[in-house]
C-alpha cells in the first residue's frame, strides 16, 4: 500500500520528502482525474489531500466512501491556511466518512 499526496508544488514537495508520492494538482479538475485514477489503482492505501479540494471531494466522490473504506481519503490544511471552516464534529466526520 501507497502513501499519496493531491496538491500544490511546494505541498507536494514536503509530502516527497516525508516519503508520500506527491501528485502536483492546480484545479478541480486536476484534483477529480487524479483521484479518480488513485481510487482505481490497487497500489493507494491513504490519499492526502489539501483541503482546499474537500468541497469537490465531497460533491464527486462522496457516495464512494459509503461503499469502499480503501483507499482513506484524509484532508490537510493547504500551505495557505485553512480552506475549510468547520467544528471538530464535522472534520471528524470527514475523515471518517461517516456522520456522528
Amino acid at each position: 500500500m501507497r502513501l499519496f499526496f493531491l496538491g500544490n508544488r511546494e505541498e507536494c514537495l514536503g509530502f516527497a520528502l516525508a516519503g508520500a508520492r506527491s501528485l502536483q494538482v492546480e484545479s478541480d479538475e486536476e484534483f477529480e482525474a487524479n483521484m479518480q485514477r488513485l481510487f482505481e489503482d490497487e497500489e493507494a492505501g491513504v490519499i492526502i489531500a489539501a483541503d482546499r479540494f474537500f468541497e469537490t471531494y465531497s460533491k464527486r466522490f462522496s457516495k464512494r466512501r459509503e461503499k469502499k473504506a480503501v483507499p482513506a481519503v484524509v484532508f490537510v490544511p493547504s500551505i495557505d491556511g485553512s480552506h475549510r471552516e468547520t467544528d471538530i464534529k464535522g472534520y471528524i466526520s470527514g475523515v471518517l466518512g461517516i456522520r456522528l
